[in-house]
């Protein structure tokens, strides 16, 4: 996204007034074009990187529940062991990589700046359909690893909202519409808007404006620690078991997501992982060169709700994609898949993925990615065409 929208320089009182008047005559608010010092232009500093051990077709709909409004109370599951990261399963060599607040970074994926930096340590990456229904964006969460390169860095939507409330975590984004800046002003959760906290971001070389801004783990890390936002953020954290489960065969599964954001997944047996393709081509990390492979794949459908919240300069409107109540969901996982449901009480509760009597679904440690989509999706899956 181009600078829009990202001045409040008149201060954020008249932000909300204009904003405010917009919503209530029916026009969008006006996006004032920016003035900002620009961001250095360098390369990333590498950091320590830590390491964790590894020791058809329907058409469902959503139950939306009331939205909770307490003050969040996450808690530790009190069967898991400390040293195991609750959003993998994994363990890890130092307890005090899971001590630590989430890091939630807002990642493009338009075509032309593929392959983005950092996916493939990430401990959840959540992938949704962006305003104007012709491209996805990433949200990348990581809290056990700290890649060199995180990038590039992205403006944020309303989802960002229901994902960070979640996970109690550090919103990393290049900032937003005017509107949905000021929502996310008015949550709990660490807001590490680029416009107005450059410090740890910067912009890579020879990249157009779509792809130019990175960050480091290490850099949003200490600028947190600097700041006092860090924090040893308690997450209850998913089920996990490694023996696989029974289901229907899944070796791969179709996601048709917007033209040139179609998404499909190849189990590997021998690796015992989904392999990552977008529009028909594999999908890498660019810091290591590597195809994106995955323990698990989740299917999450979800409403989406149609706003006035003007995105960009082509009218298009934000999306409100409804996370809490209840919804069909479908784990794949080992080469076969498990279909159940997704459930979420209130905005600080993560969410829930269950079976059909409500017992919680067990993932295969490792990497997730949990794919949000309409009701109306039709995911394929089988053997190989």
């Amino acid at each position: 996204m181009a600078w829009a929208g990202r001045t409040w320089l008149f201060g954020l009182g008249c932000a909300c007034v204009i904003s405010l008047a917009a919503a209530c005559s029916g026009a969008p608010a006006p996006t004032p074009t920016p003035t900002k010092t620009p961001l250095p232009v360098l390369s990333p500093t590498p950091s320590d990187t830590a390491t964790a051990t590894n020791t058809a077709t329907i058409t469902p709909t959503s139950t939306k529940r009331p939205t909770a409004t307490s003050t969040p109370t996450p808690v530790l599951t009190p069967t898991r062991d400390p040293r195991v990261d609750p959003l993998t399963g994994l363990v890890v060599n130092d307890v005090a990589l899971l001590q630590r607040r989430p890091i939630l970074a807002r990642i493009g994926n338009d075509p032309v700046i593929r392959p983005q930096s950092g996916l493939s340590q990430a401990d959840i990456v959540y992938e949704d359909i962006m305003d104007g229904w012709w491209v996805t964006r990433l949200t990348a969460i990581f809290l056990a690893q700290d890649p060199v390169d995180i990038g590039p860095i992205r403006s944020a939507r309303l989802v960002n909202i229901e994902l960070a409330n979640q996970y109690q975590g550090a919103l990393v984004h290049s900032g937003a519409s005017d509107q949905v800046r000021w929502l996310i002003s008015q949550e709990k959760f660490v807001n590490l808007d680029e416009f107005f906290n450059p410090e740890p971001y910067y912009y890579l070389e020879n990249q157009g404006w779509m792809g130019r801004l990175h960050t480091t783990a290490g850099a949003i890390r200490k600028y947190m620690k600097e700041k006092g936002l860090e924090a040893d953020v308690k997450l209850r954290g998913f089920r996990f078991a490694s023996e696989a489960p029974k289901g229907d065969a899944a070796a791969q599964v179709s996601i048709p997501y917007p033209a040139g954001s179609d998404v499909v997944f190849r189990y590997d047996a021998q690796t015992g992982q989904y392999l990552r393709w977008v529009a028909g081509a594999p999908h890498t990390d660019r810091n290591n060169g590597k195809q994106l492979g995955v323990s698990n794949v989740i299917v999450q459908f979800c409403e989406h709700q149609a706003t006035d919240i003007v995105e960009d300069s082509n009218g298009a409107t934000s999306i409100r994609i409804i996370m809490t109540g209840k919804g069909p969901a479908w784990l794949f996982r080992d080469g076969v898949v498990v279909k159940g449901f997704w459930e979420r009480d209130g905005k600080y509760d993560l969410t829930r993925f269950v079976d059909a009597s409500g017992k919680e679904l067990a993932l295969k440690p490792g990497q997730t990615w949990v794919e949000i989509v309409p009701p109306d999706y039709k995911i394929a899956y089988g053997a190989p065409g």
